[in-house]
């Protein structure tokens, strides 16, 4: 096994994305699985991880968007998915309410609230579009306005300041209660889920070091079901670390077990079926050649045999 420091980068700077190296590290799986040395960090953008990943400075993605990784494969970079992350869209798209907005197309020229320019509500957001068969680009104006949650975005919603917005799932019952349109349901356009963020591998890793590749994401994996099983000890091995929630998150959402916390794969697979319809997508919009297929990328092997060693060792849970 390689002597080698490995950097795991997480693009996105959210706490929640490096929760579970975070875990891993202090309940000592690095050590446990035969990680060797590593260190995680956030490197500010997905396209920073995949650039990283391609000189050859990181060594593996902990988050980064499938289609963009698919999209760097295809101009020839040596990366290979090789677990999942999120596998199922977390939002509903809301419209607000008493201005007449009952479909997609009554938001011609109106507000729409996005986490980002170009983050995945917004990717969300134009695939309802198109579903209905417009352009939300040429339709609407996208408004960077922070968190998903109710709190963050009824505000904008009633004062005027946006007319629709991606809201977490968990607030989108009691907004439609109280009489909030719901304007689309994810869960109707991907029923079988979406390979929303994957974890990554360079090629000469994959290649030369499998058993360090395996025994990482035994690690991961113990994280990903210790943050969900035992939350409060979650909390307090970050703030112990010196870790601060994210000023730009909505930080009640971390007072119950953080919401996204349980779409994580406990088995950390990749959802292939979602992987598929990402790369239909981008093939769709001329941004992947046709002859693309999922198995130019994915590599499932590490990850089962991963999921297998902790199951055999630890049942459904982590120690």
């Amino acid at each position: 096994m390689s002597k080698e420091k490995w950097l795991l980068s997480a693009g996105h700077h959210h706490l929640f994305h490096i929760v579970s190296p975070i875990v891993a590290r202090a309940r000592g799986y690095f050590d446990q699985e035969g990680v060797g040395e590593c260190d995680f960090f956030c490197s500010g953008s997905d396209a920073e991880t995949i650039k990283g990943m391609r000189e050859g400075r990181y060594h593996i993605g902990l988050d980064p968007k499938p289609f963009l990784l698919c999209g760097a494969k295809a101009q020839g970079a040596d990366l290979f998915i090789v677990g999942g992350w999120l596998n199922s869209p977390a939002y509903g798209f809301i419209a607000a309410k008493g201005r007449g907005i009952r479909t997609l197309a009554d938001l011609k020229g109106k507000k729409v609230s996005v986490r980002e320019p170009d983050g995945i509500d917004t990717r969300f957001a134009r695939a309802l579009f198109r579903s209905a068969g417009l352009d939300g680009d040429q339709l609407v104006e996208w408004v960077a306005a922070g968190a998903r949650s109710r709190r963050m975005q009824q505000p904008l919603l009633d004062a005027g300041k946006i007319d629709a917005a991606m809201i977490i799932l968990q607030d989108v019952p009691g907004m439609v209660a109280d009489g909030y349109p719901l304007l689309g349901d994810l869960s109707k356009l991907y029923p079988d889920g979406y390979a929303v963020r994957v974890t990554a591998a360079r090629g000469d890793i994959v290649q030369n070091e499998p058993e360090r590749l395996t025994g990482l994401l035994r690690a991961l994996i113990r994280g990903y079901r210790f943050m969900n099983e035992r939350y409060a000890e979650t909390k307090e091995i970050l703030t112990k670390a010196g870790y601060q929630l994210d000023k730009d998150m909505d930080a009640a959402l971390w007072e119950g077990k953080y919401h996204m916390f349980e779409r994580i794969p406990r088995d950390g697979g990749v959802n292939e079926t979602g992987l598929k319809l990402v790369i239909d997508e981008e093939k769709a919009a001329g941004k992947l050649p046709p002859s693309f297929k999922t198995e130019d990328i994915l590599i499932n092997a590490f990850v089962t045999a991963a999921a297998d060693s902790v199951n055999s060792r630890f049942g459904d849970g982590c120690e």
